[in-house]
């Protein structure tokens, strides 16, 4: 088993919860960790932190439904963001959902592509071969897509996402799954969801691992 640590998931994973108490405590959890080992997207981090401290809770809570609620911003459902309502997001949630249960995670209220839920499930899975590809195939370009859709370049989140997508670029390189790389021009803002995969549909029999 891999022996590195992808704790910096979970603590992601936080940040993109519905706002609670704990999110200036998260928020400068995470600052610590820019600061030791990622000082150059410590500026981003530093700006979520004044942002959410200086807001009521109440506040927070409004911002993130205007950023990612129904007709926001955009959407915090990866499998959603690849195909729509199609069914096979369906088929995506049944595996995420056989995923998150051997990893043992709960997904609370929310459904298994959910990003905070995925963020665990990239910390927590004992599976190596299945934590790469759903690193490197599903949310790698699925944030590239979310970034491309942010049409208010000052909103707060940006800067988290911006920094998850430093962390995902770093953590997961691909080897052996250029195949099933997105082509970029589905990465693009104008597009409502990424599908079609240039590899037919991800979900289908010619993915190599079949995991999604």
């Amino acid at each position: 088993m891999d022996m590195k640590s992808y704790d910096h998931y979970l603590l992601l994973a936080k940040l993109f919860e519905y706002p609670k108490n704990n999110l200036s405590l998260s928020a400068e959890e995470l600052n610590q960790l820019l600061k030791k080992s990622y000082p150059e997207l410590y500026e981003k981090g530093q700006r979520f932190y004044e942002a959410v401290t200086d807001i009521s809770l109440h506040d927070q809570q409004e911002y993130y439904l205007k950023t990612f609620d129904i007709k926001a911003t955009v959407a915090l459902d990866l499998g959603y963001l690849i195909f729509g309502e199609d069914y096979k997001r369906a088929e995506f949630l049944v595996n995420m959902q056989k995923e998150h249960k051997k990893a043992g995670i709960d997904c609370g209220t929310e459904l298994g592509d959910h990003l905070p839920n995925i963020l665990q499930l990239l910390a927590k899975t004992e599976d190596d071969e299945f934590r790469e590809e759903l690193g490197f195939i599903i949310s790698k370009p699925v944030i590239q897509f979310m970034l491309a859709k942010f049409q208010d370049r000052d909103n707060y989140y940006k800067s988290i996402l911006e920094i998850l997508a430093s962390f995902l670029s770093a953590d997961f390189v691909g080897k052996n799954l250029q195949d099933y790389v997105f082509a970029e021009e589905r990465l693009r803002a104008e597009n409502e969801f990424i599908m079609p995969s240039p590899k037919s549909e991800i979900c289908q029999s010619n993915c190599k691992h079949k995991k999604f």
